[in-house]
């Protein structure tokens, strides 16, 4: 699937309103459906900084490191941020650090860094300057196995 050119979720966005005002079943269903689609942005530090090739395309090299800031609640519990669009993510990152770049990524992705053996993350939050919506490790699985079950064949 192609990624945008310019990142948006405005039906995100809205479920993720209507699901702060009411936690129904419908609303929570509406919001997992729009996550699934959307592309979300997510600050990340890249060494050594990746510079445009002549086509104007950036490649990270072979062995770059990449590092995602995380948030920690006062428990401890971490998660690595997402942002439904440039407005979202400028409230948390008034401006982009030396090195700093933005990814794109999709509900696969962040549950796949969440998941790794070595995470120390337990989750991602969506806008955490706004909603701050939280998903995490369990609803991950929750999430993953729902998907699953959808796409089975039934059985006769």
């Amino acid at each position: 699937m192609e990624r945008p050119k310019v990142i948006t979720n405005p039906m995100l966005v809205g479920a993720m309103e209507l699901l702060k005002a009411d936690n129904s079943t419908k609303h929570r269903d509406f919001f997992l459906q729009e996550l699934l689609k959307a592309h979300l942005l997510t600050p990340a530090t890249v060494t050594p900084k990746p510079e445009p090739d002549p086509s104007g395309m950036v490649r990270m090299l072979p062995d770059s490191q990449i590092q995602m800031p995380m948030l920690s609640t006062r428990e401890g519990v971490r998660y690595f941020m997402a942002f439904t669009d440039m407005p979202e993510l400028k409230k948390w990152i008034k401006s982009l650090e030396e090195g700093q770049q933005i990814f794109v990524f999709g509900f696969a992705e962040f549950a796949s860094l969440v998941e790794r053996a070595d995470s120390q993350c337990d989750g991602f939050a969506i806008n955490p300057g706004g909603a701050n919506i939280r998903i995490t490790r369990k609803m991950i699985a929750t999430i993953k196995e729902a998907k699953a079950t959808q796409h089975r064949p039934e059985e006769s």
